[in-house]
């Protein structure tokens, strides 16, 4: 009965360890607007995926998705990183690897965001 306990509580600690990966946001790492992050300071980060960052590049960014993390990670700068992210779910993920390879991320930028305030604000 107690091994049958244990085992129900293994997968069920993977599933919160997972979700918290994904949806608790990293502390330390404050959002802000693209426009006021000077690229002399720090690594401009894009790790959104290539097909979307394709679509609005940003010049003085470092492109490399998530799914590169481990192949590439060696290449970013060694300056305090701003995070571009899609969504708050990837720039977690990104965040919370990046402090395991002993990278220091600084602030972030979500262009999903800037996308919806830019529509809103051109509808109204």
């Amino acid at each position: 009965m107690i091994t049958s306990i244990m085992l129900i509580g293994v997968p069920v600690s993977m599933v919160a360890y997972g979700a918290y990966k994904r949806h608790v946001p990293v502390h330390g790492v404050k959002p802000e607007q693209l426009d006021r992050v000077d690229s002399n300071l720090y690594t401009l980060l894009d790790v959104r995926a290539y097909n979307v960052s394709d679509k609005e590049p940003i010049p003085e960014a470092f492109n490399l998705p998530i799914s590169y993390f481990t192949r590439g990670y060696q290449e970013i700068p060694k300056k305090p990183i701003h995070l571009i992210a899609e969504n708050q779910l990837e720039k977690n993920l990104a965040a919370r690897l990046l402090h395991q390879k002993g990278f220091n991320v600084a602030s972030y930028s979500l262009m999903n965001e800037n996308r919806k305030d830019k529509m809103h604000t051109a509808c109204c």
